[in-house]
């Protein structure tokens, strides 16, 4: 029973700290090899965190995702000034947009060019609250010199929408545990 509650104990102190790096660097890269959103529901399903720890760890991500989604934004901002805020805070943020654009390549490039120049800002918010397209305008949103306030405000905005609705999905297997049986496995 020691190590069971040790092990509690580890993942309760240092899951939020783990998660608010890994959505940092969800929002800095574009294709994703981890999806924090897999360990989020995991944490709060397997924690059973109350109403507090799932607010706070779930602003802390989505300031984290935001920042991280503003650091891109920046790199790519980088062509309409001087010399952008985020490469004197982050080293080789300048590089950024040259591996985005080889990743994402033209065909995807102009897709996304199109839907920003079709829905603008709208489709920022609606990116990032969308699973599988999170972040896709922030490269668009930097290289048109999309004004910072309002790309950082809908990038949050679309974060904590879909921050909403993990949320909803780790109380739904919460709720799904709960209404199933308890088994003794011990017994079979």
């Amino acid at each position: 029973m020691a190590l069971e509650t040790t092990l509690a104990e580890l993942v309760l102190t240092i899951g939020p700290p783990v998660l608010v790096l890994l959505y940092f660097l969800e929002g800095l890269w574009i294709g994703k090899l981890l999806h924090p959103s897999v360990l989020l529901i995991l944490y709060l399903v397997v924690t059973e965190a109350g109403l507090l720890v799932t607010a706070v760890v779930s602003v802390l991500c989505v300031v984290a995702a935001t920042a991280g989604q503003w650091v891109l934004y920046e790199g790519f901002r980088g062509e309409h000034e001087d010399r952008n805020q985020a490469s004197r805070v982050v080293q080789y943020v300048d590089r950024i947009p040259v591996v985005v654009r080889r990743r994402l390549g033209r065909k995807r490039m102009s897709f996304i060019n199109r839907q920003f120049d079709r829905y603008g800002g709208k489709a920022i918010c609606v990116s990032n609250a969308t699973p599988g397209l999170r972040g896709l305008m922030t490269v668009v949103a930097g290289l048109n010199g999309y004004p910072r306030h309002r790309f950082v405000l809908l990038s949050a905005i679309g974060n904590a929408i879909y921050m909403v609705i993990l949320v909803a999905v780790a109380n739904g297997l919460l709720e799904a545990i709960d209404f199933l049986p308890e088994y003794d496995l011990l017994r079979i």
